[in-house]
């Protein structure tokens, strides 16, 4: 049982010794209204010190369409985007690619949902 104690003491001054603090992360983003042709629209970023994400919507209530994406890379090469949208005159659709990184090749699709 000693050393059981002994070890978790250990274990918890080592992690308290070496952890950092968190990365600084800074975020962005505003929302946005377009009176011409009633769309409403929302975006967000946000930044680290190794990664980024931004991430853009949008719904127009009169005319019954919407949709969003979503992009997100990082310092090693690893890329990522995604998007889903419907609109009443061509249904549905999504989208979607990603890159591990490294100079690996990409990933992507492309298909309607209707």
């Amino acid at each position: 049982m000693k050393r059981f104690i002994f070890a978790a003491g250990l274990a918890a001054v080592l992690a308290l010794g070496v952890a950092d603090r968190a990365s600084a992360q800074v975020i962005y983003g505003y929302n946005s209204y377009n009176p011409y042709n009633g769309t409403y629209g929302m975006n967000r970023t946000v930044v680290t010190p190794f990664a980024a994400q931004s991430s853009t919507a949008y719904y127009n209530p009169y005319y019954g369409y919407g949709g969003q994406r979503v992009q997100y890379g990082n310092v090693y090469g690893t890329n990522y985007s995604y998007g889903t949208g419907v609109n009443p005159y061509y249904g549905g659709y999504n989208y979607g690619y990603y890159t591990p990184g490294f100079g690996n090749p990409y990933y992507s699709a492309y298909r309607y949902r209707w």
